[in-house]
């Protein structure tokens, strides 16, 4: 990325003294979730003439339970002590879907699948679940729970073969790439901390 952002300087600039730019703002645009604080630090340029930065990336919104996860460690290693000692970013996007089946020990399917989760990463990561009646607010999943194949509806849960899991019990995945997620869903739900739905949010993917 910071040869990407050198390119970039290289080219504003070339441009600029060929007066290659319209009159008025210039405006110098990069993305990557993985690597915003390089933009953030790097692709501000002074010219002489008007200009702004702009930093796209998608995962401010969402964040995400995998990939983006792992990734974001990485810049707070980069960007040293004020980083590493705040919260950073936090998933604020899951996929609940119902425990189908049991039909064998050490799998449960679940009612979702490739139609409304992205996989194109790795798969979902199964982190809570609740069974009505008996739990007040979702409860972590063991660690040891993990999806490991998706059909177009259904996902296929391996857990102990003793796991504490039935037929009814809501399971809530975090994903591993929030675009093609939201790529899945018109309308996503909003919920508070005790997972009230506080209002519906329409997207335009």
């Amino acid at each position: 990325m910071a040869g990407l952002v050198e390119t970039v300087h290289a080219v504003a600039s070339a441009s600029d003294r060929e007066g290659l730019f319209a009159p008025g703002e210039v405006i110098l645009s990069a993305g990557g979730s993985a690597v915003f604080d390089i933009v953030a630090r790097q692709l501000p340029q002074l010219l002489p003439r008007p200009m702004r930065t702009i930093l796209r990336s998608g995962c401010y919104v969402t964040h995400d339970s995998g990939t983006y996860e792992r990734l974001f460690e990485r810049i707070r290693e980069r960007s040293g002590e004020p980083w590493q000692s705040g919260p950073g970013l936090r998933p604020a996007l899951e996929v609940w879907s119902q425990v189908q089946s049991r039909p064998e020990p050490g799998l449960a399917i679940l009612s979702m699948g490739r139609r409304d989760v992205s996989y194109d990463i790795e798969m979902p990561r199964p982190l809570k679940w609740l069974r009505e009646g008996t739990h007040s607010t979702p409860q972590p999943t063991p660690e040891k729970y993990r999806i490991d194949k998706l059909n177009d509806q259904h996902a296929y849960l391996r857990v102990p073969a003793d796991a504490d899991l039935e037929v009814g019990d809501l399971v809530g995945c975090g994903i591993s790439h929030p675009c093609t997620t939201f790529d899945k869903w018109q309308v996503l739900m909003e919920v508070d901390d005790e997972y009230t739905v506080v209002d519906a949010l329409r997207t335009f993917f």
